[in-house]
């Protein structure tokens, strides 16, 4: 017997041309700056990428996987692009440009771009590294005047690269295109790593693999994405097509609300505002900014439902505190750029209440149908679903990346990520294995340790990392933000917390709002930095939660941690503070006394950060 079912291929194309017309008048609208936002709607994007479509191929040969690269920001611009090149057959290649310029032109020489298309804003960027990029050869400006001359020459590395206007190329093109029939196996995107741990890594993603990717995060156990649920795109096209959103909404006519470059949370919360979404996803660091905004200017109304967060450990007391101020549940979620990258998500079974239902939303989530899962202890061993059971987590599914030095002989991918599942397919994190610190023939999970330092209330965010150590081999040092005074509290207000120690330091300057190397990141507002009270009274906290040698003995405290290009917390950066002897570390002995020294690996004194 033979199935009697159609087969159709699956392909963008398909859905951009169900957005364009089913849901034709959802909108799209970028807050890019100060102003009124800039608003679209599916339909629009759909006959502006079919123009651009002919462009591409007409203007620069692009053809069936020919790759074409953005350096851009969230915009409808952007998404045509996306739309565009996949649906024609060729792969879309969303360049991070928070990368280092000597990472931006590694990915644009592996993928063998030759075609870029730019946002105005970021041509001082890019322009320069044209020079090292030999197959670039036609460069498209999105975002500068139109009234000038036509096509201009930059030079290139292998003779010049032609320079033209984004809108001028789609005046007069068709509006309409026939999608070629592909493959669903055919190539859609391409998708770097974000270089935490080195050069950049190629992930490319199928036709079959975004559109099932998509279906996933339609379901009420994911995302949730559907018809008339506006939601807030806070992560980059460029981290993994926005985490998949924008292909989820154009299936779903779901409003989407765009940002540009800008997620400061003075920005974010505007856009919340007038733009009212009931969902939204970002890194933690966007939902701990925003929280920390809210509590000295609170929302006059709170539309959103619920947020998604993933790319780092939420911290529980953050969820916890969103939900308790603001009603909003901060889901958590895991992934990875190879895994196509949504694979779990934290919502807790149906009819769990209590410590039980915290506990659940605490954890990574749970793996759905598509996502096969195993967790394998050092020796290669593949151990039972028990939360107890801690080992390397492995996976394996039509989303997941089949190549690369991560891929085991029997077909499964290593995360790198150290955890546990539940028999019920709830996985939990306990770090990645790079950054486990191996003390004494032990191991110690520095996520562990930075949630129940980041669940004080006198914190607002922690890391840990291990530092040399003659004895042990490795040890804990706990680097911490502190948390800002609500106000009405305070010293001047009685406070009598850690932050009021009478010997704390203030690190904030006068302008302790903002970074002024960074406007985009605001720094916590000027609260004194608590130093060996406040060491004691974390290292207190940790030991009653942990056995004795997982406990720091080694605490810096901060105005602001360093984050990565896609807003983790940038632990490689920390540790290359710290053997600059740029954290001001506070040691305490076994009695809880706390002495002075240098920072462990430096031979230099320390000093403040």
């Amino acid at each position: 017997m033979e199935s009697t079912m159609q087969e159709i291929p699956f392909s963008v194309g398909r859905i951009l041309d169900h957005g364009s017309t089913v849901h034709g008048t959802t909108t799209v609208s970028t807050y890019a700056t100060d102003g009124a936002p800039e608003t679209t709607t599916f339909a629009d994007i759909g006959a502006r990428a079919a123009g651009l479509s002919h462009a591409l191929r007409d203007l620069a040969g692009v053809g069936p996987g020919d790759p074409v690269a953005t350096v851009m920001a969230n915009s409808a611009e952007h998404l045509e692009v996306m739309f565009a090149a996949a649906a024609m057959g060729a792969v879309f290649h969303p360049v991070n440009h928070n990368l280092s310029a000597g990472h931006v032109v590694d990915v644009l020489t592996d993928a063998r771009d030759r075609v870029v298309v730019c946002d105005a804003t970021l041509l001082d960027s890019v322009v320069p590294l044209l020079p090292r990029c030999p197959a670039v050869r036609t460069l498209i400006v999105v975002g500068r005047d139109t009234d000038g001359p036509g096509p201009s020459t930059l030079p290139g590395a292998d003779g010049p690269v032609t320079v033209h206007d984004y809108e001028t190329v789609l005046d007069g093109r068709p509006t309409r295109a026939t999608w070629p029939t592909l493959p669903e196996t055919a190539p859609a995107a391409l998708c770097h790593s974000t270089a935490s741990g080195g050069t950049p890594t190629a992930v490319v993603m199928s036709h079959r693999s975004l559109w099932l990717h998509s279906l996933g995060l339609r379901t009420a156990d994911s995302f949730a994405v559907r018809t008339g649920c506006t939601f807030l795109c806070l992560v980059p096209v460029f981290h993994v097509l926005s985490w998949g959103v924008p292909l989820a909404a154009f299936m779903s006519g779901t409003p989407l609300v765009l940002t540009g470059r800008r997620t400061d949370p003075a920005h974010v919360a505007r856009v919340i505002g007038e733009a009212m979404p009931r969902a939204a996803h970002g890194p933690p660091s966007v939902w701990l900014d925003l929280y920390v905004h809210y509590l000295h200017r609170p929302p006059t109304r709170m539309s959103l439902r619920e947020v998604f967060s993933g790319g780092a450990a939420v911290p529980g007391s953050l969820i916890d505190a969103w939900e308790t101020r603001y009603g909003v549940d901060l889901v958590h979620a895991w992934g990875m750029t190879e895994t196509g990258p949504v694979g779990t998500v934290a919502r807790p079974p149906t009819g769990v209440s209590g410590e039980a239902r915290r506990m659940y939303r605490h954890s990574q989530g749970r793996f759905p149908v598509e996502l096969e899962h195993r967790v394998v202890d050092d020796t290669g061993t593949v151990m039972a679903a028990h939360d107890r059971n801690v080992g390397e987590i492995q996976v394996r599914g039509n989303t997941v990346s089949a190549q690369g030095a991560a891929a085991t002989p029997d077909g499964w991918l290593r995360t790198g990520d150290i955890g546990s599942v539940t028999r019920n397919g709830y996985l939990t994190v306990h770090d990645r294995a790079a950054d486990v610190i191996r003390s004494g023939g032990e191991w110690i999970y520095s996520t562990t340790l930075e949630n129940i330092i980041a669940d004080s209330p006198d914190v607002l965010e922690a890391v840990v990392v291990g530092v040399p150590d003659e004895k042990w081999g490795q040890r804990p040092l706990a680097v911490v933000v502190p948390a800002p005074a609500e106000p009405g509290t305070g010293p001047d207000a009685g406070e009598t917390g850690a932050g009021a120690d009478a010997g704390a330091t203030t690190e904030a300057g006068p302008d302790a709002g903002q970074d002024p190397a960074d406007p985009t990141h605001p720094t916590p507002p000027g609260r004194p930095v608590p130093r060996d009270r406040a060491a004691r009274a974390l290292r207190d906290r940790v030991a009653a939660q942990v056995p004795p040698w997982m406990v720091p003995e080694r605490w810096a405290f901060v105005d602001r941690i360093a984050r990565t290009s896609v807003e983790k917390a940038d632990k490689a950066e920390v540790r290359a503070r710290l053997a600059r002897g740029e954290y001001d570390v506070v040691t305490l002995d076994d009695t809880g006394a706390a002495t002075g020294g240098t920072a462990p690996g430096t031979d230099d004194p320390v000093r403040s950060t």
